[in-house]
C-alpha cells in the first residue's frame, strides 16, 4: 500500500509554513521544558505539552489535507493527531495531579506520534530511501524514549522528562528536515495520483 499526496496544484502552501512553524516551536518548547525543570516539574510538563499539541494539529492537517491513501491510513493519521491533542491538554486540565501522574499523558502521546512516524516511513512510496529511514528511525526512537516512562518509572522524574524532551526534539528536527526536502514533490508525481 502506498500513501500519496495531493497534486501540486491543490497542495496548500500554508501547510509547508505550518510544518516549519511546528518544527521550530516543538524544538523551542522542548528546550524550554528542560530549563523549567529547575523551577517546576508541572510547568515543565505543560510546556512540553504545548509542543505535543502542535504536533497533534500537524498530524490532523496531514490526514485531512495531504494524504491520499486508503481510508484506513487516512483515519489513522487523523485519530492519532486528535488523540495527541487530547492527551496534551490533560496536563493543563488536571494540573493538580502529581507530576508522576501527569507525565503519563505526554508519554502516551509521544508513543502515538512514534507509531505515526513509523507508519509514514513504511507507507509513503516513491521517495528517497533516506527519508523513509528517517521517519522509521525517529518513530523507533520516540517510542523507546517515551516507553521509559512506563518501564522505568523509578529512574527519576528529571530523567523521564529528558527522555521526552529528546524524543520531542527528534520529531521537531525531522519535521524541519522533511519540510526542507522535496519529499512532497516526489510524492505528488503524476504516476502516483491514481494509487490508492
Amino acid at each position: 500500500m502506498t500513501v500519496t499526496l495531493m497534486s501540486g496544484s491543490s497542495y496548500p502552501s500554508w501547510i509547508r509554513l505550518l510544518d516549519d512553524f511546528t518544527g521550530v516551536i516543538v524544538i523551542t518548547v522542548a528546550l524550554a521544558a528542560v530549563l523549567e525543570l529547575a523551577f517546576s516539574f508541572t510547568y515543565a510538563l505543560e510546556i512540553l505539552s504545548i509542543g505535543l499539541l502542535l504536533t497533534g494539529v500537524a498530524w490532523v492537517v496531514w490526514g485531512v489535507y495531504i494524504m491520499h491513501s486508503n481510508t484506513y491510513a487516512r483515519v489513522f493519521m487523523i485519530i492519532t493527531g486528535i488523540s495527541a491533542i487530547i492527551l496534551s491538554l490533560v496536563d493543563f486540565i488536571l494540573y493538580t495531579l502529581p507530576p508522576e501522574s501527569l507525565i503519563i499523558f505526554p508519554a502516551s502521546a509521544m508513543i502515538l506520534v512514534g507509531f505515526s512516524r513509523m507508519v509514514l516511513g513504511f507507507l509513503i512510496g516513491d521517495i528517497a530511501l533516506w527519508v523513509q529511514m528517517l521517519q522509521v528511525l525517529a518513530g523507533i526512537l520516540t517510542i523507546n524514549l517515551a516507553a521509559f516512562v512506563f518501564i522505568f518509572p523509578n529512574v527519576g522524574f528529571e530523567a523521564l522528562i529528558i527522555f521526552l524532551v529528546i524524543s520531542l526534539l527528534a520529531n521537531g528536527l525531522v519535521r524541519l528536515i522533511i519540510g526542507r526536502t522535496d519529499i512532497k514533490e516526489q510524492c505528488r508525481q503524476p504516476s502516483d495520483a491514481s494509487t490508492i
